[in-house]
């Protein structure tokens, strides 16, 4: 491997690190809004938000992988806990943060109400956005930036945390591009 691709690849894992470094702070809180939607997600993000692909079925399977491993069953996919995901990821890329909250101040429990009013569930959220030339979408198998991914996470005690709490039965990816960028919300949950 080139010594330019080798770089590249380390940029594009620093931006990866230094995302996942501050998920493991904690989520940070916006202060205490006003009012917060329970019953609507941010348009722009509804209107452009990915369904279901190769990527984050890559990912859901890399998770399960790693939960099997540990002797933890795998997380059976949901399509709400997915379209939450799906959007989550979306408003990252198209107001351009990167975090637990929007700017909205809407957190994962708010957008998975806004989807499933019913919820009544514990959740878990791990986010990441990943830059650089293993995240361009031409030439990178989806499961190899999966795996990418999901080694990340287990580097990471919150994130590995999230990924093995055996008490979490479901789960949903959602990825958005823009540009060189992918962005990645992964929702785990007890229905």
């Amino acid at each position: 491997m080139g010594l330019r691709k080798r770089l590249g690849q380390t940029a594009g894992f620093l931006l990866l690190a230094l995302t996942l470094a501050a998920c493991a702070a904690g989520p940070s809180r916006p202060a205490a809004p006003d009012r917060v939607s329970l019953s609507s997600l941010p348009q722009g993000a509804s209107a452009v938000a990915m369904g279901d692909d190769a990527f984050s079925r890559a990912t859901l399977d890399a998770i399960n992988a790693d939960r099997v491993a540990e002797g933890i069953p795998p997380l059976s996919p949901d399509t709400q806990l997915q379209h939450a995901a799906a959007v989550h990821s979306a408003d990252m890329a198209v107001r351009k943060f990167i975090g637990h909250y929007n700017p909205d101040r809407q957190g994962p429990n708010e957008r998975m109400l806004a989807v499933w009013p019913e919820f009544k569930g514990s959740l878990a959220e791990n986010i990441a956005a990943m830059n650089g030339p293993l995240a361009k979408k031409e030439g990178t198998r989806p499961e190899d930036l999966a795996n990418a991914l999901v080694k990340q996470w287990r580097a990471s005690p919150p994130h590995r945390k999230n990924m093995r709490n055996a008490a979490f039965t479901i789960g949903g990816v959602g990825i958005a591009r823009e540009g060189d960028t992918v962005y990645v919300t992964t929702l785990f949950a007890t229905p």
